[in-house]
This record gives C-alpha cells, sequence and structure tokens, in this order.
C-alpha cells in the first residue's frame, strides 16, 4: 500500500543499520565504564567524594543497584558485569537481555553519582532506553548466526520502537536548537565565538579557529538551522534514502566538529552512534559484497567457534536451527503482547514529547506531575541545554590550595607551589570528563553542600602519602573567575574562595 510505503520512507530502520548502532553503543558503554574504572574509589564507594549517607541526606536519589553497598567491591563487580553485558551486546549474543541489563546497570551507576553526569551521560541513557525495544540482533550477531532469531523478511524494520527512537534523536538537536534563543544566536551571531572562548572546554583548534569572527558568525548560523530544521531529513516521505544519507554526514560532521575543537567528553562518540540507525538500505546495497562476505565470515566464525554446522548460503541465510513455528494459541498471545506493548511505546513517546515541549520556558506544564515523575522513574528525565539560551560568560580555573602543617603551601592536584596564575591549557587542568563534571558542578551554589566533601577527600589523600609535617592544616577551593566579553575581551581574573576546610 502506499500509506505503508510513506511510513516505511519515514519511519523504517535497516537491520544491518540497526546492528551497526548496537555495536557501536556498546562500544561507547565500554568506553565509559574505562573513563570511570579509574576513578572507581574516588566516585563510587563510601571512602571516595561521595559517601551514600551523603548523598542520600543531600539528594532523593533513584533506585541503584550502586547504592546497596559502598565497598570497593561491590562497585567493581558491577562494573564488570555491566562491561560483561556491553560486550554481549557488541557481539550480539542474548541481545535482548544484554541490552536490558546494560540500560538497568548504566541508571544505576549515573544515579550513584549524579555530580558525574554529562551531557552525553542523558543522550546514552535515553537511546539505551529505545535500544531495548528495537530488534538489533537480526543481522550481523551471533544470535542470529546460532539461529535464535529469524531472519528478517523485509529490507528494513517498521514499528514502535523505531518510531520512538527516530522521535527521541530529534528531539536532541530540535529542543537544543529551540533553547537557543538568546541574541548571540539569532541577531549577533557571536554564539559560537563566546562558546569556543570557554577555557575550561576549548582544544587548540577551537582557540585557533576562534580568530576569525567570520567564521564563527557562519558556524553559529549553521549549527543554529541545522539544529532546528536538520531532523526533517531523517522522516522524508519521498526520497529518504538521500535524506538520511544527508542528514547523516552533516550531524556527525557537526559532532566531529564540537570533538575536535572542544573537550565535550564522550558525547560526540553517542551522537554519532545513536545517529547509525540513520543509514538507509540503499547506502547498504550501494557496495552489498563486503558487508555479505563479513556476515558470512560472522557467521563461520560463530559457528566454528562451537563446532556447530556452517552455512555458506547467500542472503538470506536460514539458520540450521530455527525455533519451530508458533501454534496458534501462541501465535494470538503473541501478536496481543505486541500490541500491547507497541501502544505503549507509542504512549510513552507522546510523554516525552511534551516532557521535551515543558522544557521550554515560556508556557503552562502540559505534563502532568504524575507522567513527569514516571519519565523521571524510567531514567528519561532530559534537558538539551547546551549553550542555550546562550553559552556561559562565565569562565576560569580552580586553585585546590593547602597549607601544611610546616607551612608550606601546595597545590593539591599538582603538587607543587599553589600558584593563581593562569595555567596553559584550563582544560588539561580538570582531567577527563569524569572530574571536569565534578568541578564544574561544584562552582555552582546548588551544589555547594558537595564542596566539604570533595576537600576532605583530597586532603585524606594527600595525608595518606605524605609524613606529619607534610599533613594538610587547611584547604581553600578558590576559583579564578573569568568573564568572557565580546571583541575577544576577558575580563581580569577574580579569585572567589568557594570553599575553606580546617583539619
Amino acid at each position: 500500500m502506499p500509506w505503508r510505503k510513506i511510513l516505511r520512507n519515514m519511519f523504517g530502520l535497516d537491520w544491518r543499520s540497526l546492528a551497526l548502532m548496537r555495536m557501536a553503543l556498546a562500544v561507547v558503554i565500554l568506553a565509559d565504564l574505562a573513563i570511570g574504572a579509574q576513578h572507581l574509589a574516588a566516585f563510587y564507594t563510601d571512602d571516595g567524594v561521595l559517601p551514600r549517607t551523603d548523598l542520600i541526606a543531600q539528594t532523593n536519589p533513584v533506585f541503584s543497584l550502586h547504592l546497596i553497598s559502598g565497598s570497593w567491591w561491590w562497585a567493581a563487580g558491577l562494573f564488570g558485569l555491566e562491561a560483561i553485558s556491553a560486550v554481549m551486546m557488541l557481539v550480539g549474543y542474548r541481545t535482548r537481555l544484554a541490552t536490558v541489563v546494560c540500560w538497568f546497570l548504566l541508571v544505576s551507576r549515573q544515579a550513584r553519582n549524579p555530580l558525574l553526569l554529562f551531557g552525553s551521560d542523558i543522550v546514552l541513557r535515553v537511546a539505551m532506553f529505545w535500544a531495548m525495544f528495537l530488534p538489533l540482533n537480526r543481522r550481523l550477531s551471533l544470535d542470529a548466526a546460532w539461529g535464535r532469531v529469524r531472519p528478517p523478511m523485509e529490507s528494513s524494520y517498521l514499528g514502535a520502537a523505531g518510531f520512538g527512537a527516530i522521535v527521541q534523536f530529534i528531539l536532541v538537536y530540535l529542543i537544543s536548537g529551540v533553547l537557543k534563543s538568546d541574541p548571540v544566536w539569532w541577531v549577533d551571531h557571536t554564539a559560537v565565538y563566546y562558546a569556543l572562548s570557554i577555557d575550561i572546554y576549548s582544544r587548540p583548534l577551537g582557540t585557533w579557529l576562534n580568530q576569525y569572527d567570520g567564521v564563527t558568525a557562519f558556524l553559529t548560523i549553521c549549527t543554529l538551522y541545522l539544529e532546528i530544521y536538520g531532523p526533517v531529513l531523517f522522516i522524508l516521505p519521498v526520497a529518504s534514502a538521500w535524506g538520511r544519507l544527508l542528514g547523516f554526514v552533516l550531524f556527525a560532521g557537526l559532532q566531529v566538529g564540537f570533538a575536535l575543537t572542544m573537550q565535550m567528553g564522550l558525547f560526540w562518540a553517542v551522537m554519532i552512534a545513536f545517529n547509525l540507525m540513520f543509514l538507509p538500505t540503499e547506502f547498504w546495497n550501494w557496495q552489498p559484497k563486503p558487508v555479505d562476505r563479513f556476515e558470512r565470515w560472522w557467521r563461520f566464525s560463530a559457528n566454528s567457534f562451537f563446532s556447530l554446522r556452517i552455512s555458506f548460503q547467500k542472503r538470506p541465510i536460514n539458520p540450521p536451527n530455527l525455533p519451530p513455528p508458533d501454534g496458534w494459541l501462541t501465535k494470538i498471545l503473541r501478536r496481543g503482547g505486541a500490541l500491547v506493548r507497541d501502544a505503549g511505546l507509542l504512549g510513552l513517546t507522546l510523554v516525552i514529547v511534551f516532557y521535551n515541549i515543558d522544557t521550554v520556558p515560556g508556557h503552562d506544564p502540559l505534563l502532568p506531575r504524575p507522567l513527569s515523575a514516571l519519565v523521571d522513574d524510567l531514567g528519561l528525565d532530559q534537558f538539551y541545554n547546551m549553550f542555550a539560551p546562550s553559552p556561559q560568560t562565565v569562565d576560569g580555573w580552580f586553585v585546590l590550595r593547602a597549607w601544611l602543617e610546616n607551612g608550606r603551601n601546595v597545590d593539591l592536584r599538582t603538587g607543587v607551589t599553589a600558584t593563581l596564575a593562569k595555567p596553559d591549557s584550563v582544560a588539561d587542568t580538570y582531567g577527563d570528563e569524569i572530574n571536569a563534571s565534578l568541578l564544574i558542578d561544584l562552582t555552582f551554589d546548588d551544589y555547594a553542600q558537595f564542596r566539604e566533601n570533595y576537600l576532605r577527600y583530597l586532603a585524606a589523600q594527600w595525608n595518606e602519602n605524605h609524613p606529619p609535617a607534610e599533613q594538610v592544616k587547611t584547604l581553600e577551593m578558590i576559583f579564578m573567575q573569568q568573564i568572557n566579553g565580546p571583541t575577544h575581551t576577558k575580563s581580569a581574573p577574580a579569585p572567589i574562595v568557594l570553599w575553606t576546610e580546617n583539619f
């Protein structure tokens, strides 16, 4: 039917693209775990920056397995379980179960220490939610190689989960664009200049690029209009293949540009991984032989490893051990369950649309409080306000100055004499995205109650490795604040003592 073809053009997803997205999301989770594992004791145990008692007393945390115990072994075990699940997801073994476990442990891990959350964490969390309901294992998976799932009968997947994932992806950019309401975006076109002026994030390429006002003005216009109008390329009713290819290139290029010019953690990787689902069937059919050869090699390797029967048939490949056909009662129950599931997913998609609209200021809330709470409980709370309504102008760097028992003062992060002078690279002083997110949060008054915990942890770590004469007596958290102004100006650094702790 013509209407079904139009729907497939707008909301269909190629099986191979879904498989590639599955692999990419699994790799991102493994990378996220590798970063977090370097700070396991500091950020996920009771001996670290945020003990469970303080988290519960000062916030209203959602349920988290990571809160059951504060020991290093418990945190390490959950990290290991999440890593195993991500590897299972990567190779497509018991994919649905692995994806569910990955999502659940990801939400649990993020709830354990909300101070560490970055924009990439929000997008990864919501992408993994929709991934749980998508058929990610129909191609390029061990499940397909071993006959755990039936081969797809159509070239693309069309379903409620795919519709929800597409809407979710579009909302990330659309809401981000709508929230960019300041004149620096629409009138002055200086938003990219201000964003690249933030020393906390800027990379050398971004600093160099920021010299050219014409270039940054052009990038401001391109970014704004791409975020607001570009997502329509993914849901064209006609010429959908060309639209999606163009959309993929433009949005992936936007993220690569972010990664090259700004230090924003894994945000670029998460968004590109999520974007992979839009690669159209025509992309794969342009040069099908390499994909077919890889899939046959994948099947050969999987079957050879477990000494199962090998099949070299061309697509569609019929696995040797498909489950027997369902009986009539099983079919009725399965279809009824699918209808209930799809209705729930479509309803949830509508709720998420309203949830995002409510983040735009200037109107009464559309979503009743119980539904808003449901979104939060599912780990789908989201707010895409990056550089909105305008990039921040407050900038600066931290000095963690400790006065020791012998009268000497040092910066606890470097171990050398503390100085208020601006470092050569402010972004490098923050370390990885976890430490950057933590320190940036601590500059805000909403997180002031966590500053004492952080300083006491740093002092304890220092004292453990130094003699009595070198023990910390007083520790100051100083933020050297600068204000980024127009025409490449910065205010003089002003020291702001955020916290002083005596020992």
